[in-house]
C-alpha cells in the first residue's frame, strides 16, 4: 500500500482526475499497458525508433528493466485515471535516470487517448521538484525537433533551457 504522502491527485484539462504516485518495482504491467495505448507515431516520438514489431517478451523485459531499475540511479512516476471500465487505468509516465552524478536523463509517455491534456505537464513539473531534492543540477533528454507537444512540455518548466539541434533532434539541457 502506498502512504497519502506520496500520492498526488490534481486534474486534467479533460476534467479527469488523475492519480500520481511514485513508480514501484511491480508496475511492470502498468508501463506495458500504457506503451500498449501509444500509437506507432507517438512511441516513435517518444523512443526515437519504430517499435511496431517489438516481441512482448522484449517489451515486458524493458518494463521491469524500467519498474526494478536501482532507486539510487533511477526515480519515476506513473499517473492513474479512472474510466468507466477501470479504477486505476494507466495514462502516463515519466522518469529520470542519473547518468552523472549531478546530472539524469529524462523521459516521458502518455498513453495516446490522454494526450493534450496537461499530463505531461503536470507530471515532468513533479519530476523535476523531486530531481532538484536528490541534487541533480541538470536535466537532458534528446527530443525531436518535429514534435511540438513535447516542446511544449519542457518550455513550461520554470527553468533555463539550452538547446543543441543535430539533425532532426536536438539535446537539450535544463539547468535546475
Amino acid at each position: 500500500m502506498h502512504s497519502e504522502e506520496q500520492t498526488t491527485t490534481f486534474h486534467s484539462r479533460a476534467g479527469h482526475s488523475i492519480r500520481v504516485r511514485p513508480l514501484q518495482h511491480d508496475d511492470a504491467p502498468f508501463l506495458v499497458d500504457i506503451f500498449e495505448n501509444m500509437t506507432a507515431e507517438s512511441r516513435y516520438k517518444r523512443f526515437h525508433q519504430s517499435l511496431n514489431h517489438v516481441s512482448t517478451n522484449r517489451i515486458w523485459t524493458e518494463a521491469n528493466n524500467i519498474a526494478q531499475a536501482d532507486p539510487e540511479r533511477s526515480w519515476g512516476l506513473v499517473a492513474f485515471a479512472a474510466s468507466s471500465d477501470r479504477q486505476n487505468m494507466p495514462v502516463g509516465a515519466v522518469r529520470l535516470v542519473r547518468t552523472e552524478p549531478y546530472e539524469a536523463e529524462v523521459g516521458i509517455s502518455v498513453r495516446d487517448d490522454f494526450q493534450n491534456m496537461g499530463i505531461g505537464t503536470q507530471l515532468m513539473h513533479m519530476l523535476v521538484e523531486r530531481a532538484r531534492k536528490m541534487g541533480i543540477r541538470r536535466l537532458v533528454a534528446s527530443i525531436q525537433n518535429s514534435n511540438p507537444v513535447i516542446w511544449h512540455v519542457f518550455k513550461s518548466l520554470p527553468y533555463p533551457i539550452t538547446r543543441l539541434p543535430d539533425g532532426a533532434f536536438s539535446d537539450i539541457v535544463i539547468s535546475l
